[in-house]
């Protein structure tokens, strides 16, 4: 639920508003851009403890304030009259929905499995781009018949009603040894650590007894560097999604069919994160990353020749297959490299990392086109940006310091 319907509408959605909240507020689409810059920018900045504080704070407290600070600020926003008020609403969000959305599901699992993590990481982190898919075009249908006010509102319905009742209920950090739970499948080692740690704040382990590197450490070693490389290039490209509708209405096609080419996307994401977690249990490393990045350039090359409704959402689609890369390589590879201890505060700086690029990518990709008048530039962008993270994933795995 928190990829599904969290990121689906959280992360997904808010490019549909451009066009309507530009022409109802009166200003450029690069202003309007700038709110979900804002909302990445304090999301970057609340990465930088994110990690420590989801090890301190009883999780079904942290998630369930956070999710529902989120629906609380959309429904706000439904009555907003004024740019200041968006930037200044966008900026809270960013603070609620990095813990709960960016983090909690890989650090979640991570900490729940130690057997099939790829598997478990693939299929719910692919129901990102599922929801996505769902969302997209239900939410420019809501933005197109009712208004974006509305949808709005809708929007902060569907977060409170779909994800409160599982963080409230269902979510735990990690495996509490006092109640005899262990990780799934864990490793004779494992256990015995597990076993023989005090819990005492009912969920939390000592973390002396956890496997892994310390962050401290892992921040000096070249496969961090090389990750942030990775994070920085493909959440830049990320960055485009939000403008792909746009893209599209520019060049001829309504809300509805712009929608559809993001849907495109979306569906794309959802069977590379699921199928991306497989390969990795089961497949050599290096030919995984290679076959989904090559996958995804190719998505946003053919995205700069392919115009009308169903070639682009075709090209879309290969796009969003390669963010299998992002979303579920990366993490995966970072929990490869440092292991279990510190994984939360490493995964929280890699995060943040991309945050800031994403950030940046989508008010510079809005200026591009108004400058330019086209979005073929920032597309271009996008397929440097694969070539490159993909060595940076190579070189980053191959020094990993936690090898078998």
């Amino acid at each position: 639920m928190l990829s599904f319907v969290g990121y689906g509408l959280i992360v997904n959605t808010p490019g549909l508003y451009y066009k309507a909240l530009s022409s109802d507020l009166g200003v450029s689409r690069t202003q309007i851009a700038l709110t979900s810059t804002i909302m990445n920018l304090t999301g970057a900045a609340t990465m930088l403890f994110s990690g420590k504080l989801m090890k301190r704070v009883d999780s079904r407290l942290l998630l369930s304030v956070c999710i529902g600070v989120c629906a609380i600020i959309f429904f706000c926003q439904s009555f907003f009259t004024s740019l200041w008020q968006f930037y200044v609403s966008f900026a809270l969000i960013g603070v609620a929905y990095v813990i709960p959305i960016t983090l909690a599901p890989s650090v979640l699992l991570s900490n729940w499995f130690e057997q099939q993590l790829g598997l478990v990481m693939g299929v719910a982190l692919g129901l990102s781009g599922l929801g996505g898919m769902v969302f997209n075009p239900v939410v420019s249908s809501w933005i197109a018949n009712l208004g974006w006010r509305p949808a709005y509102r809708m929007t902060a319905l569907l977060l409170a009603v779909c994800i409160l009742p599982f963080s409230i209920f269902v979510l735990r950090f990690m495996p509490n040894p006092a109640k005899g739970e262990t990780m799934y499948e864990a490793s004779p080692a494992s256990a015995e650590a597990d076993a023989g740690s005090n819990a005492p704040k009912g969920e939390l382990q000592d973390p002396s007894s956890i496997p892994g590197i310390e962050a401290k450490k892992a921040y000096r070693t070249p496969t961090f560097m090389l990750l942030i490389a990775c994070y920085v290039l493909l959440q830049w490209a990320t960055g485009m999604v939000q403008h792909v509708s746009g893209y599209e209405q520019s060049r001829g096609l309504t809300l509805q069919e712009g929608a559809f080419a993001v849907s495109g996307i979306m569906l794309g994401a959802a069977i590379g994160k699921a199928t991306i977690g497989i390969l990795l249990d089961r497949l050599k490393t290096e030919l995984v990353l290679a076959l989904y990045s090559v996958v995804g350039l190719a998505g946003w090359a053919l995205m700069m020749f392919l115009v009308t409704p169903t070639p682009a959402a075709i090209s879309g689609f290969l796009a969003g297959l390669g963010q299998g890369v992002l979303l579920v390589a990366l993490p995966w590879l970072a929990r490869q490299s440092f292991g279990q201890r510190d994984y939360a505060e490493i995964l929280s700086i890699l995060t943040m990392s991309g945050v800031l690029s994403v950030a940046l990518a989508n008010t510079i990709n809005g200026t591009i086109f108004d400058l330019a008048g086209s979005y073929i530039p920032a597309l271009a962008i996008n397929v440097i940006c694969y070539v490159l993270a993909l060595a940076a994933a190579i070189a980053a795995y191959r020094l990993r310091p936690l090898r078998e």
